[in-house]
């Protein structure tokens, strides 16, 4: 007859207290005070929930991927009658919109950032054919123009890897699809070795020396998925569903890619990778792509999905997965 541990790989014990939830994930236990009960913990789906609006509806804006929800912050993007140039930033609650604007306006470019007061705003294009190299730096109360990237490009919104003195970029278009890196000292950019699938539009976390870059477009919507060390990128387990044009959060052990655009429409999944894999979370409420995101500071336990598709004003926040202790009385 099979056993727990045959099928699991661990045995079930017994336990004077029970453990938290989330340390008991993926564990059964005896409880040495209530022998007669084999308890287990599940994890839920997490959710999304209506967030504070944003003052001017956009899409393809960047946006500080890794601060923390409470110092976010988004500039630029895309609306009727074009290309933005319009800074917002948050405190938790509340969008305020900044009386610094880009000195470049433009759509598509990166946000590399760890708070609302310390951030570039890389590439873009400034039209759908033209990209741009143009970087600017934000320091809470104005832009100023830095060193440009080293090859034009745009579709690498909404942001990168890093921050705003050690951040790395990954892919575009300039146009067509782009395999290039480059790293940021808060100074200048240094290309680095070449991602293995060119392409543009995908979603980018971590840190400048171990980042993950997911889906994105090449001719077609792929859910590709690579890691970087700080050296080289290798290719790691597959997204759930390919798409381009969403938005990601996190670290490279904990993170968030959500929304995009899976053709001819935008889809609401979210997947989180746990390090190893990606597993399929709560939907976003409603699908867009195109959005800004942030909260990678905070590993997936917190981020934004930010206006997108529309030009809608709307954000969502992200409450990570519960765990619940369950009981199952055996005699």
């Amino acid at each position: 007859m099979a056993t727990y541990k045959g099928i699991k790989g661990v045995k079930v014990v017994t336990k004077t207290t029970d453990p938290t939830a989330s340390e008991a994930d993926g564990t059964v236990w005896y409880n040495s005070t209530s022998p007669a009960a084999l308890k287990y913990a599940i994890q839920g789906a997490g959710a999304w929930a209506t967030s504070d609006a944003v003052n001017t509806g956009r899409d393809n804006m960047a946006s500080s991927v890794m601060s923390p929800t409470s110092s976010s912050i988004i500039a630029g993007g895309n609306a009727p009658p074009g290309m933005q140039n319009a800074t917002e930033t948050y405190n938790g609650s509340a969008w305020s919109t900044s009386p610094a604007t880009l000195n470049t306006a433009r759509r598509d470019p990166a946000g590399l950032g760890e708070t609302n007061t310390a951030f570039i705003a890389a590439g873009g294009g400034s039209s759908p054919s033209v990209s741009l190299s143009v970087c600017e730096s934000y320091n809470g109360s104005a832009w100023t123009e830095v060193n440009n990237l080293n090859t034009v490009k745009a579709g690498v919104q909404p942001g990168g890897a890093g921050t705003s003195t050690a951040a790395l970029l990954a892919g575009g278009d300039s146009p067509g699809n782009l395999n290039q890196s480059e790293s940021w000292d808060g100074t200048c950019w240094t290309e680095g070795n070449n991602i293995n699938t060119a392409r543009e539009s995908g979603g980018k976390f971590g840190t400048q020396t171990a980042a993950l870059f997911g889906a994105g477009y090449t001719t077609t919507y792929v859910a590709i998925t690579e890691t970087w060390n700080g050296t080289s990128w290798t290719e790691v387990n597959n997204l759930n569903t390919a798409r381009a044009w969403l938005a990601a959060s996190g670290t490279t052990t904990a993170g968030l890619l959500y929304g995009g655009d899976v053709g001819p429409a935008a889809t609401a999944k979210t997947e989180k990778w746990d390090g190893t894999s990606w597993t399929e979370v709560g939907d976003l409420g409603t699908a867009i792509h195109s959005q800004g995101g942030t909260g990678g500071g905070s590993g997936a336990s917190g981020a934004l999905s930010i206006a997108g598709q529309g030009y809608t004003t709307a954000t969502e926040e992200w409450a990570d997965p519960s765990y619940t202790i369950k009981t199952v009385t055996v005699s």
